[in-house]
This record gives C-alpha cells, sequence and structure tokens, in this order.
C-alpha cells in the first residue's frame, strides 16, 4: 500500500465538500473515475477527512496510475491510499507536480529533457488532461520513463 501526496487547491472541483460529506464525496468520486472510464463496478473509494482511499483491481498499471490521478487532482484532497491491485505489481508511478508558469512543454523538458515530449505527456494522462492548455499548477501527472 503506498500513498501519494497531492496539493489541496488544484484540481477538479466536487459538488459536495470533501470533509463535511465524505460519503457523498466518496460517490462523486466513483462517479468522476466511471466518467473517464477508469473503473468498474467493483472499486471502492472512501474519504476520511482530505485523504482518500482506493482499492480494487487494475487490468494494468497505466489504468492504476491514471486512477490515482484521478482521484488526487481534486479539490480538497492531500492524499491518496492505493489499494490498488494490477497486473504489473512492483511498478512504481512517476508523478510530476505542474509549476507555477509551467506549460506543458517546460514539464517535458524538466523531466524528459525534450519540449517536443508535451505530446508524449499529453497521451500518458489521457483522459485526466485531454489539453496541453488545461494544465495548472499543482496539477499532478503521469511521467512514465
Amino acid at each position: 500500500m503506498a500513498r501519494y501526496s497531492f496539493i489541496a487547491e488544484a484540481g477538479h472541483q466536487l459538488e459536495v465538500p470533501l470533509a463535511t460529506e465524505p460519503d457523498k464525496a466518496a460517490a462523486q468520486l466513483k462517479g468522476r473515475l466511471e466518467d473517464l472510464g477508469l473503473t468498474h463496478d467493483h472499486f471502492q473509494v472512501s474519504v476520511k477527512g482530505s485523504k482518500v482511499t482506493v482499492a480494487g483491481d487494475a487490468a494494468l498499471q497505466e489504468q492504476k496510475e491514471k486512477i490515482l490521478l484521478a482521484l488526487g487532482n481534486v479539490i480538497g484532497v492531500t492524499e491518496v491510499e492505493d489499494r490498488v491491485e494490477a497486473g504489473q505489481e512492483g511498478l512504481a508511478p512517476r508523478f510530476v507536480t505542474v509549476h507555477e508558469g509551467e506549460t506543458l512543454g517546460d514539464v517535458a523538458l524538466r523531466v524528459y529533457d525534450d519540449p517536443a515530449a508535451a505530446k508524449r505527456l499529453l497521451a500518458e494522462n489521457h483522459p485526466v488532461v485531454t489539453d496541453a492548455n488545461g494544465i495548472y499548477p499543482g496539477l499532478v501527472l503521469r511521467a512514465p520513463a
């Protein structure tokens, strides 16, 4: 079980506050995963304060990482506890946080030493991120090696 940190002020806005209505927030988070096509009925999502816990089975490590990002990049979430089993156990995700003033090309330059790798970053983070102009400070992205 791993835990990943996120910036509480950055991300998708839920209809209900995370801390005051944890059951409704958990249902909305699970609905977000379903809307993004990242999950199935066997996933469990729970909320306690600013921490989200997700459990279930993912077919691939990529799906698991996108699930973690979809849950973590939500306003109010500071931590995601990963209890998702994936077929490629032992692989550790590589996440990077967008800094103030950075474009996707800047992130690609920082991570891959190649600004043209922005297209790769966009593809690696779809459907959580669908547009290179849709990034913002505090957003956490997948950056596979």
